[in-house]
């Protein structure tokens, strides 16, 4: 019994001294540069390329999709300020919805707007939260379709003919994008 108890203080003795040594070699984490995040989400975006073409395999796909998106959102997290952080969410938007994940896809482009509010691309940002509303999120939030075209509307950059059709697309609000499209169909038909 003695002996066991001297095994047992001599184990603990062992580990307490090994938890503490450690603690004091541990080194600090270093910063993530800007220049390898960049160059490890352009290797992903590569090697998702090469493997889209390539593979019949939707799963390693997914699987690097998702790959993707953690490179991209890790960009974003250490360099929230930069401009290349709203290209970068902007790209998770975009997977997000052709991976059907339409309401995160949501997400990223309001954050993009909220952030970024003079993006290059927030017309397309816009449009795809449009399109994510519309056609794949039932019931579908016509409150926020209408929101989101009214951002489009009051923006003097976006083109005035497309301003013209979500004018129109406006009054028919209450039918889905597909009963819209019937609607216009029919009524080019009898002109």
């Amino acid at each position: 019994m003695r002996s066991l108890a001297c095994f047992v203080s001599s184990l603990f003795l062992c580990v307490l001294l090994s938890c503490n040594e450690s603690n004091t070699s541990t080194p600090k984490p270093r910063p993530i540069d800007k220049e390898s995040l960049r160059a490890s989400i352009k290797e992903m975006e590569d090697s998702l390329s090469k493997s889209s073409k390539f593979s019949s395999n939707g799963a390693a796909v997914n699987l690097s999709q998702l790959e993707l998106i953690n490179r991209l959102t890790g960009y974003y997290r250490n360099y929230p300020e930069d401009s290349y952080s709203a290209d970068c969410l902007f790209k998770v938007q975009m997977l997000y919805s052709g991976l059907n994940a339409h309401r995160k896809s949501i997400a990223y482009g309001d954050t993009i707007l909220m952030k970024f509010p003079f993006y290059k691309n927030k017309h397309l940002v816009i449009e795809s939260n449009v399109a994510s509303l519309d056609m794949f999120l039932e019931p579908r939030d016509t409150a926020m379709i209408r929101k989101y075209y009214n951002m489009l509307l009051s923006d003097h950059e976006y083109p005035k003919f497309k301003k013209s059709e979500i004018t129109r697309r406006l009054r028919f609000i209450h039918l889905s994008i597909l009963d819209y499209a019937n609607l216009q169909q029919n009524r080019n038909l009898k002109k």
